[in-house]
């Protein structure tokens, strides 16, 4: 008969100490990511086309997500880019009165049973997925024939100004993250205004 303290129910209860020092380990990490590389969003260029009596946009980023926020993703982190579009009427003496405002949305996450990245689009609903997720990143950072306005809706003559503008949001996440999130915002970013002129 041994005289070993030993039980196995002592070890199965150290388990959740290891993994939540082991998450522990991983959110200092991250903070550490955090403070040294921040994401940065750029639009790079953007123009409108008219098709079938509807203006449609075509614009295209420049995304750098950092090494942090790139394993924050596949930890559970949930990535939401806004794509800000406003259009407004141009007058010489008076503010410049609003036409439309419009704002298309994305969801980059991580499903970790299938291990593929999903982007979905919040406004259609549609979605994509990815093998790697600088292909999913390159899905977001781009929008080709986007409706915008009818055509309508512009009159002849007077000048129209666009502008259009990116802003990432990495604030969702499950609880585990939520702390470390409410510490620093770097992984979220907003670009300046791309803006141009057209008159119709």
């Amino acid at each position: 008969m041994s005289n070993s303290n030993h039980t196995p129910g002592r070890e199965w209860r150290r388990a959740p100490v290891r993994r939540r020092v082991g998450l522990f380990c991983f959110l200092a990490t991250l903070a550490v990511s955090a403070a040294q590389a921040a994401t940065s969003v750029e639009v790079r260029n953007a123009s409108i086309s008219l098709d079938d009596g509807v203006y449609e946009l075509d614009a295209r980023l420049n995304l750098s997500v950092p090494g942090g926020a790139r394993r924050a993703i596949d930890a559970g982190l949930t990535l939401r880019l806004n794509y800000q579009i406003e259009i407004g009427r141009v007058r010489r003496y008076l503010p410049d009165p609003e036409v439309a405002s419009i704002v298309q949305s994305f969801e980059l996450s991580y499903h970790a049973l299938s291990q593929r990245y999903l982007v979905r689009n919040l406004n259609t609903g549609e979605q994509f997925d990815h093998g790697a997720l600088e292909d999913a990143l390159e899905r977001v950072a781009e929008v080709r024939g986007l409706p915008l306005i009818d055509s309508s809706l512009l009159e002849p003559g007077p000048t129209y100004e666009f502008r259009v503008r990116a802003e990432i949001d990495m604030r969702t996440a499950p609880d585990a993250l939520n702390w470390l999130l409410f510490w620093t915002d770097d992984w979220s970013a907003i670009s300046e205004w791309y803006v141009w002129t057209h008159r119709p």
